[in-house]
């Protein structure tokens, strides 16, 4: 799955890239909703890689996203923050999932629409994510004044070079 960050790289823009990675984890978790007993390994298998391409396209992206909409003093409390946000979406699908099981009585009628009803919330998450995700705002990414180590702004150092003093 190291081949799909990369192809994401290509894009100039994140939200296609980040709409259709969510959109894929949603199919995928549709897609594995409709296993059961009787259903090929290898079908099963092929719902898993469509989550994994989708997580792999998304994930990256969703990081450089919040990293790189900061200025440089505040890259990680953004990706603190993003991570925390992801780890909350993930224990919230699971008490969803966990839910619906629980509502069931039945683990095996209950994993079907315990999944499409996470997959349901995902592609609802993935329009709302297209559909607001402003990208990088003009300026992010650049202090506003001199850096915090007095070395200031400009050419050289949007290039990386270190400052001549």
């Amino acid at each position: 799955m190291a081949l799909v960050p990369r192809l994401a790289a290509r894009w100039r823009h994140p939200r296609p890239v980040i709409g259709g990675g969510l959109a894929l984890i949603g199919l995928g978790l549709l897609g594995v909703s409709t296993a059961g007993a009787g259903t090929p390994y290898a079908v099963y298998a092929c719902w898993l890689l469509v989550i994994s391409a989708g997580t792999g396209l998304c994930m990256p992206t969703l990081t450089l996203g919040v990293v790189t909409s900061l200025p440089p003093h505040q890259t990680g409390l953004g990706s603190g923050l993003g991570t925390a946000a992801r780890e909350i979406g993930a224990a919230l699908g699971v008490a969803v999932t966990g839910t619906v099981l629980a509502s069931r009585g039945d683990l095996h009628e209950g994993m079907a629409p315990a999944l499409r009803t996470v997959a349901l919330l995902v592609l609802v998450a993935t329009a709302a994510v297209v559909a607001g995700y402003g990208g990088s705002r003009k300026g992010a990414g650049k202090p506003a004044g001199p850096a915090p180590d007095g070395t200031g702004t400009g050419p050289a150092r949007e290039r990386g070079e270190a400052p001549v003093r």
